[in-house]
């Protein structure tokens, strides 16, 4: 299932470029602007982020699905056909007509399946949220499973509860050194666009594309 909202609860604390390498970069060999190239590495990093819709740092993000209601008939006139159960169903994952899994997608790529991963369920908006129990099958296998291998990344859940809200707790980001060259090298693009024009607002048409063309397919945007 897809469509989620979501948010980020431990913003960045490393930046994936280096003070240092930027200052290589751009050929600059005094302190004096150290404070204005590391705002402008975060600047460029918050920018290439909503564009491409990845997170280019280790940060926790926080996103929430809510199922909707299902339909429930005419409002008026002499048939009424009652709710769309099927529609229900199949928004839970339960195909009549085949083995359907029961799955959502993660937004904010990569996400880092190393890391702490917690799901949290509910019924109605007014109950308190439950944490889903995750635990390993006697053949080995999990009741939940983080497919990472694909954008975006998909979380595959083995028995559903049949309830209304589900919250996903997780990290993503390429980490400190981890970040891909096409994507360090539009971070130094963008660095040096700014430092040579200070009043600019935004990158420039070429310098967007660049992060544009790496968007993951549930961008920020």
């Amino acid at each position: 299932m897809s469509g989620g909202v979501y948010k980020v609860i431990t913003p960045v604390s490393e930046e994936p470029i280096a003070l240092a390498d930027a200052k290589a970069w751009l050929r600059v060999d005094f302190s004096d602007d150290d404070t204005v190239i590391s705002g402008l590495i975060t600047r460029v990093r918050g920018i290439g982020e909503t564009i491409s819709g990845r997170a280019f740092a280790t940060q926790q993000i926080q996103e929430l699905y809510t199922i909707d209601r299902p339909t429930g008939g005419e409002l008026s006139g002499p048939v009424n056909r009652g709710p769309n159960w099927y529609k229900y169903q199949e928004q839970l994952g339960a195909n009549p007509f085949g083995a359907a899994q029961f799955y959502f997608d993660l937004s904010v790529a990569p996400v880092q399946t190393d890391q702490t991963f917690l799901m949290q369920t509910k019924t109605t908006a007014f109950d308190q949220w439950a944490t889903f129990p995750q635990f390993t099958n006697p053949d080995g296998s999990t009741n939940i499973w983080i497919d990472d291998t694909s954008e975006p990344a998909r979380v595959y859940v083995q028995d559903p509860l049949t309830v209304n809200f589900w919250l996903f707790t997780y990290w993503s980001g390429y980490g400190f050194g981890g970040l891909p060259p096409d994507l360090q090298q539009a971070m130094f693009d963008g660095l040096a666009f700014f430092y040579q024009n200070r009043e600019a607002e935004d990158l420039p048409p070429g310098l967007l594309q660049k992060f544009l063309a790496k968007r993951e397919a549930t961008a920020w945007i």
